[in-house]
């Protein structure tokens, strides 16, 4: 019977269950079906906010309306900041302009806008809960 416990507590201590993990569902607006390429969408954490190739989950799918939704499983209870931009040459990367300034459709949780650098992240951050599902919207500019 002890071990039966021991075996148990070891279970739930270093095996946690999907109920903890969460769904977020990044619906994104303002796409330009004419333009093609991707829809990349990120997930960072506020430490790499919103540094590129230093997101915690991201992905692309191939653009194909002016509306889209991408879903995250499994995402791990937190606070995380949202980016989504249409990349249109499909290069997996951001095109800048020698300023700095994204020449390539792009948002923010929160609706955070860029001003004279990116949005802070406590501006984009959402919560994400243990075994919840999130829906945010973000509309590209």
């Amino acid at each position: 019977m002890i071990h039966f416990l021991v075996v148990t507590a070891h279970l739930l201590l270093f095996y946690p269950s999907k109920q903890s993990s969460s769904i977020v569902i990044v619906e994104v607006k303002g796409i330009s079906v004419s333009k093609g390429g991707e829809l990349s969408a990120v997930l960072f954490l506020e430490a790499n906010f919103p540094k590129p190739r230093k997101q915690l989950i991201g992905t692309a799918v191939r653009v194909n309306a002016e509306q889209m939704s991408i879903v995250f499983k499994d995402v791990p209870p937190g606070k995380y900041g949202v980016v989504a931009f249409q990349d249109m040459d499909a290069n997996k990367d951001l095109k800048k302009n020698f300023l700095g300034f994204p020449k390539e459709p792009i948002g923010f949780s929160n609706d955070a806008r860029i001003k004279m650098r990116p949005p802070a992240f406590s501006d984009a951050a959402i919560t994400v809960e243990a075994g919840k599902t999130i829906t945010i919207q973000i509309i590209l500019r």
